[in-house]
């Protein structure tokens, strides 16, 4: 038997805790409270976070991952290689699921606007470290 939740996974996930910030994007601006935390797995379609709180499906937020060797796989044709300590993922994404787990809980997060060259970069690491 499969498990059908990686049967409907459009996009193979890395299991990497890389960090993040987030913040839920709501009005006005300086009630949105931000957290940093670390994800569980990225994709090229969206992460899983840990969070100290609970968040409701279809929840926006906002987030900033910081991958350090993003540019090294990115499609564009201006590369920067020699400077890997600010690269990061941003996008603004929906919260899909929430599950508790040990203290503080698990947000899957699908991405709804995100720049199409940082989600092929994320699709090429993913892929590469799939294949190794």
């Amino acid at each position: 038997m499969t498990d059908s939740t990686n049967d409907r996974r459009k996009h193979c996930r890395l299991p990497k805790p890389f960090p993040v910030e987030a913040s839920e994007i709501r009005f006005p601006p300086s009630s949105q409270g931000r957290f940093e935390t670390q994800c569980c797995d990225i994709s090229a379609g969206g992460l899983s976070v840990h969070s100290p709180r609970t968040f409701e499906p279809g929840t926006k937020l906002q987030v900033r991952v910081h991958i350090p060797t993003l540019n090294k796989y990115s499609p564009g044709f201006f590369k920067v290689y020699e400077n890997d300590a600010d690269q990061y993922l941003q996008a603004i994404a929906e919260v899909t699921r929430t599950e508790y787990s040990a203290g503080g809980y698990v947000l899957g997060l699908k991405y709804v606007d995100v720049d199409e060259d940082a989600a092929r970069a994320v699709a090429n690491m993913v892929n590469k470290a799939v294949q190794s």
